[in-house]
């Protein structure tokens, strides 16, 4: 295992996009090979699909009190692993299924709320992402999902704007991962984040995808 020294808390990085993108696949995919690599690694899932199976409404569906619990949830989670401390768990690096984004979903459908918009923009000031990724749509999205998230194309894209327009609001700098020649680019998607996480962590080149 790397002795990874960034102030005592672990890299963090997130995967953002409207639903149906990859991010779930990609993120299980970016823990798997850093744990190869000698990198702790955790990926902290979706808070949506705990939301649904809670009986709490998302999607198109959803209210102020949904949108609320994700949020708070996933901070919430975010926080529980972020400080690398002496007894475990110890991770060095998170992969966050979602970041910021996530408010997005409750202006979208219930309307600007100033209070969560200061809790996510106050989190990610204080507990800062080291990246934001953006997942793009491609045309294998809707049809692989995992059955969570709604199956409007419509909506995708209105949250695909949504995101996109807050994102420069907010003026966050990210990433975003290319829709390449291949139908599928989750390959390529896997070994540009191994490769920039390795590469912001100063880790040897041989553990270069």
């Amino acid at each position: 295992m790397y002795d990874i020294q960034n102030g005592g808390r672990a890299y963090k990085m997130a995967l953002m996009g409207t639903h149906f993108t990859g991010k779930t696949r990609l993120a299980v995919a970016v823990e798997s090979e850093l744990r190869k690599r000698g990198i702790e690694t955790k990926s902290i899932k979706e808070v949506s699909t705990d939301a649904k199976e809670r009986g709490l409404p998302i999607n198109e569906g959803t209210t102020k009190e949904a949108q609320l619990w994700i949020l708070h949830t996933q901070i919430a989670e975010e926080l529980r692993y972020a400080r690398r401390r002496p007894n475990g768990p110890n991770y060095q690096a998170l992969v966050c299924d979602r970041g910021v984004d996530n408010y997005c979903y409750l202006e979208h459908n219930v309307g600007r709320d100033e209070d969560a918009l200061q809790m996510i923009l106050n989190h990610a000031r204080n507990f800062p992402y080291d990246r934001l990724y953006l997942l793009p749509i491609t045309e294998s999205g809707i049809r692989g999902g995992a059955g969570t998230r709604s199956v409007n194309p419509g909506f995708q894209k209105d949250m695909d704007n949504k995101i996109r327009s807050f994102l420069a609001e907010q003026s966050f700098d990210y990433i975003e991962l290319p829709i390449t020649q291949d139908k599928n680019p989750r390959d390529e998607w896997v070994r540009l984040v191994v490769n920039q996480t390795i590469q912001d962590l100063r880790l040897p080149n041989h553990l270069l995808m």
